[in-house]
């Protein structure tokens, strides 16, 4: 089934997307680097290295990995996030590093060759738009059949405490130029203590200020919850391994029941 993401409105404008997440994302850069550095012994070998995004969006990391001289490819199911993305390396890498490619079957769909792969990559709750277990297994299947031997795949995740979460708010600015982007977003949480249809419900309010008036855009879309015990046991199911676990800085920090941290996961 099509991640209803993808058709969501945020998604649309690849250009405000792409203004929006950008700031940070040195800092994001930085901790990748320090947890394939901690964690990916295959990832050493210059003349082999090859660094993978899943649903990589604008590009946004991807490219600037490739300015850091990481070997570095992304694919996301948004053609209009990658017509972007290629736009924006033309000028710097090869366009062809992004390509239209779903995260349950990249590999076999060739957007990845098997066993290539030294550092996989997927932050900031992306892995939760795989809204069924078999999804994300298919996923996790994907990424062990990408990831050479001694490679590594870094998962930013937020965990939940069902019955316990309320709802929060978060407001994001960014400016480019003389475009100026700000985002209210709510996070409404699944009810019940087992978490119902695990759920959370996410309604984003947009802002764009350009030079020929403001406007606003509002969206909503859903991303599967995990407690805990439920990702570790999806762990444990799959393919691969946890082998570590780090704050969103790279740095070791033990699992959470809640909040969010990066699970670094290697092949059995």
């Amino acid at each position: 089934m099509q991640d209803p993401a993808v058709d969501n409105s945020l998604y649309r404008d690849a250009m405000i997307y792409d203004i929006l997440h950008t700031p940070g994302t040195a800092e994001e850069l930085d901790a990748l680097e320090r947890i394939a550095a901690t964690f990916a012994p295959a990832d050493t070998d210059p003349s082999r290295r090859l660094w993978v995004e899943p649903a990589c969006g604008s590009g946004r990391l991807v490219r600037l990995a490739a300015r850091r001289g990481i070997p570095s490819t992304g694919f996301d199911l948004n053609e209009g996030m990658i017509a972007y993305a290629r736009g924006r390396a033309a000028k710097r890498t090869d366009p062809q590093r992004y390509r239209v490619a779903d995260m349950r079957t990249f590999v076999d769909d060739d957007a990845c060759r098997p066993g290539s792969a030294t550092f996989v990559f997927n932050t900031i709750n992306t892995f939760r738009h795989l809204m069924t277990d078999d999804d994300a297994a298919a996923h996790l299947e994907q990424v062990r059949a990408a990831l050479r031997t001694g490679g590594a795949y870094a998962v930013g995740l937020n965990t939940t405490m069902y019955g316990c979460e309320q709802t929060v708010e978060d407001v994001w600015s960014a400016r480019r130029g003389s475009v100026g982007v700000t985002q209210t977003v709510q996070y409404i949480p699944p009810t019940g203590k087992h978490g119902g249809a695990r759920i959370e419900r996410v309604i984003s309010h947009l802002v764009i200020d350009r030079p020929s008036g403001e406007s606003h855009v509002d969206s909503t879309y859903a991303l599967r919850t995990y407690s805990l015990k439920q990702w570790l046991g999806l762990i444990e199911k799959s393919p691969l391994r946890l082998i570590g676990t780090t704050d969103d800085a790279g740095h070791p920090t033990p699992p959470a029941e809640t909040g969010y941290r990066i699970y670094v996961l290697t092949g059995r």
